[in-house]
């Protein structure tokens, strides 16, 4: 082709310089001829087998992330109730010390513990030796419960 030695060296197409990749023998993945058009289709038709297939995964999967987030929940239910009960316990432990240090009597004098059934049958004591102890069973209870609890609640890898 005619022009200046600058050019010579250049191949041309339509009388413009090819790019770099065209000039070295290589193509662009942009640029697919129709043979391979033609040999792609087979694989589209399988990976729409594969996208059915991925959306069949994909909803299983999502079932067992909302099983997951509804089991979390839960046991978050649970560490809230176990807190307020074990959080309810200490204040009225502290206001019985307080009450106890103004009258110089036993922090569970005056108190009284009731257990009733659902058909109104009921135990009661006042006894503050049985108050405190049914108090730190109570609150070693819920501590034991909490720690339980807590160790449950994980996303897994």
């Amino acid at each position: 082709m005619g022009g200046n030695g600058a050019e010579a060296g250049k191949e041309k197409v339509n009388g413009l310089p090819l790019g770099k990749d065209l000039a070295e023998g290589t193509v662009p993945a942009s640029s697919v001829n129709s043979e391979n058009a033609a040999m792609a289709k087979p694989e589209q038709a399988t990976s729409k087998a594969g996208i059915r297939e991925g959306l069949g995964k994909t909803a299983s999967n999502l079932e067992g992330t909302l099983k997951l987030v509804e089991e979390l929940h839960r046991r978050k239910i649970q560490r809230d109730k176990l807190l307020s009960t074990i959080g309810t316990l200490e204040e009225f432990e502290v206001a019985q010390k307080d009450d106890a240090e103004e009258t110089d009597s036993h922090i569970y004098q005056g108190c009284e513990l009731t257990i009733e059934d659902d058909k109104r049958r009921s135990f009661s004591t006042k006894n503050p030796f049985i108050i405190k102890k049914v108090a730190e069973y109570v609150n070693t209870l819920c501590l034991d419960k909490l720690a339980e609890i807590e160790g449950e609640i994980f996303l897994p890898a």
